[in-house]
């Protein structure tokens, strides 16, 4: 479970953009001064 100060760890993800796809980093994501909201939904895509 994540509490609140955790650190994301770093990956290199993909964001469909205007211009089309465009690689992002976590620390660009996660930036200092930026607010995040986290959420998951248990077993979302299995048959529950």
């Amino acid at each position: 479970m994540a509490n609140v100060g955790d650190k994301v760890p770093s990956a290199t993800l993909r964001m469909m953009g205007p211009e089309g796809p465009k690689t992002m980093t976590t620390e660009e994501l996660f930036a200092p001064g930026k607010k995040v909201v986290a959420f998951a939904l248990p077993g979302a895509f299995t048959p529950t």
